[in-house]
């Protein structure tokens, strides 16, 4: 590892960052202390800061000292997730029912890292502009920014964020072109007739139908869909009845598309309708379809990803660099700012002996390991871009 001395000598402080961060969850578009936290440290890095921008998201501009240049966005995101966690760290969540098991109090203790540093001396040409996103978990806060005028207010040549993985802790990951799937959220209602459990042939049953669609939906990618591009119909959740002795009156599923292609996103949608409608009129019952897309696919620049390499080989060297491995059918909302300014969306691993955990599980923590390393590759990718002799 090269990190830099500056980087370095803030590990400690980006720990407690990310650690008060990590105890004080918020939700999406709820995260009022979080943003209010997040604005002043960039108030006291001497920083122009703007918030309330999508509601609860925080941008910080700072410029550089070497005159006029490109304007560069560098994004982390927010929000918590509706969970509780599971294990008694010393800075575990303070809130029943919330909990950062994403990584979003590592990536902002990252930026505001990064920030710290790039303000000390401002010995660049151009523009910074630190954009903390609300609500990326399922809740538009990307689009909530752009739609807020993000990108007219705080223009951006290139836009730039990373994520962090179960990969070896250090790994940097990198992608040319899609790195994460799109996602569609369904919810299907089975409007059937209830009775009593001693006579279904008086009802109308909406379990088995709902169960029948779930079986046949979940089975359509790799028969209705190519294999070469990969695609998953997953149903998290199925709701009907509250009593052993009676057929309720519906039932619910809600699941989610993830894919990487428009193409065959069009084909899930039609068929899953169609299947759902079918099944529940042959039974004499009526399906219900609510069908919506929460995030576009993710799709780098090549050029930009080339960036972020260089900066990163810097950083932890070239052996640690992974290049356009398979996407994963994860989905990230950054992908709405890729879609209106070229940049990156990068991974850099976390795993090791004392973290396992996956993100979005109950035992997650976020490794405070690699805030030096993240911190490092956006600061070079920065001066790189930047520079003075750029």
């Amino acid at each position: 590892m090269n990190i830099p001395a500056q980087i370095g000598a803030l590990k400690a402080d980006m720990t407690a960052w990310r650690r008060h961060l990590h105890a004080r969850p918020e939700l999406g578009f709820e995260e009022l202390e979080t943003a209010h936290f997040v604005a002043e440290k960039l108030r006291g890095f001497g920083m122009e800061v703007y918030e309330n921008i999508g509601r609860t998201g925080v941008v910080g501009t700072l410029k550089g000292r070497h005159g006029g240049g490109p304007s560069i966005g560098l994004r982390a995101d927010m929000d918590a997730l509706p969970m509780t966690e599971a294990r008694a760290l010393p800075h575990a969540s303070r809130v029943q029912g919330r909990m950062h098991a994403c990584g979003h109090d590592g990536h902002m203790a990252t930026l505001l890292g990064a920030a710290a540093v790039l303000s000390l001396d401002r010995a660049f040409a151009g523009t910074l502009h630190f954009i903390f996103q609300p609500a990326e978990e399922g809740r538009g806060g990307a689009l909530a920014m752009l739609e807020d005028g993000l990108f007219e207010r705080f223009p951006c040549d290139e836009i730039y964020a990373y994520h962090n993985s179960e990969r070896p802790f250090g790994q940097v990951v990198i992608y040319d072109d899609v790195v994460a799937a799109a996602a569609d959220r369904f919810t299907i209602t089975i409007h059937g007739r209830g009775g009593h459990a001693a006579t279904p042939h008086l009802a109308v049953d909406p379990l088995p139908i709902a169960a029948r669609i779930l079986l046949a939906i979940e089975a359509l990618p790799g028969r209705l869909t190519n294999v070469a591009s990969p695609a998953v119909v997953t149903v998290g959740s199925l709701h009907a009845g509250e009593a052993f002795n009676t057929i309720p009156d519906k039932a619910t599923l809600v699941g989610t598309v993830r894919c990487f292609d428009d193409e065959i996103r069009s084909q899930l949608e039609a068929t899953i309708r169609r299947v759902a409608e079918s099944e529940a009129s042959m039974c004499g019952a009526r399906a219900d379809i609510a069908y919506e897309t929460l995030f576009a696919a993710t799709v780098n620049t090549a050029a930009h990803a080339g960036f972020v390499e260089n900066a990163a080989s810097e950083i932890v060297g070239a052996g640690a660099i992974v290049r356009n491995p398979a996407p994963e059918l994860g989905s990230e909302d950054f992908s709405f700012m890729l879609q209106r300014r070229p940049g990156c969306y990068f991974l850099i691993g976390q795993g090791d002996p004392d973290h396992q955990a996956v993100a979005h599980d109950v035992n997650y923590d976020f490794n405070d390991g690699i805030l030096p390393i993240a911190a490092g590759i956006f600061v070079r990718l920065v001066e790189q871009r930047l520079g003075r002799n750029r």
